[in-house]
């Protein structure tokens, strides 16, 4: 939809100027845009290669567990599970990517022994327990990675909105309206010189008959 405006000079020089923005507010965006991209295929190759650490981690905990379990009596099971509660204090920080907030998880689990009979069930058991503590704080860090990829998923696309509002309607907008406030004061000056000229040569035949 082309804009209403008045054909005059001073709008023509407003035009030009939003124009100028525009083009400055897209390259702009248009390198943020790259960098954001560049940003997020690292971030994708990094993740993928930490869910694959924590996956392969977990299984190995899993299976620790699983093995414990077949080779404990029930009693004792849920003894260990009930008794091997521990509390953490998990913090949460923010840092900037790339203008972009991401919450940095840190979580602390205090060192202490286990606390059910170890007499009483598998070494398996106690070797699950004892990973899984120690490897929780992996586990956030890839919620906190993938966290990551999701916020600068949303800004890239935010970003190519904009881009695309920029480069496809509002620039062509301007230029077009630019175009055609041109138009106009061309014509209106042909306009003008044409009447000028008409008055010289009224001018000049009054002057031939006045003599």
């Amino acid at each position: 939809m082309k804009r209403k405006v008045n054909p005059n000079r001073m709008m023509l020089l407003r035009m030009r100027r939003r124009l100028e923005l525009a083009r400055r507010g897209h390259r702009l965006l248009k390198n943020k845009q790259e960098t954001l991209m560049q940003s997020f295929f690292s971030l994708v190759k990094e993740t993928t290669e930490l869910r694959r650490e924590v996956e392969e981690i977990f299984m190995r905990i899993s299976a620790h567990y699983l093995d414990g379990r077949a080779a404990s009596d029930r009693q004792s099971l849920e003894d260990a599970l009930e008794l091997s509660t521990r509390r953490g204090e998990l913090e949460v920080n923010l840092r900037h990517v790339m203008n972009v907030k991401v919450p940095a998880f840190g979580f602390t689990i205090p060192d202490n022994d286990l606390s059910y009979k170890l007499s009483t069930t598998s070494p398996e058991l106690d070797s699950a327990f004892e990973k899984l503590f120690r490897h929780f704080p992996d586990l956030l860090r890839l919620a906190e990675s993938e966290n990551a990829l999701f916020q600068l998923s949303e800004e890239l696309e935010k970003t190519r909105r904009r881009v695309n509002a920029l480069e496809y309607v509002l620039i062509p907008d301007l230029e077009s309206v630019i175009r055609t406030i041109e138009s106009k004061l061309s014509e209106a000056e042909k306009e003008t010189q044409t009447r000028l000229m008409k008055i010289k040569d009224m001018v000049q035949q009054r002057e031939a008959g006045a003599s």
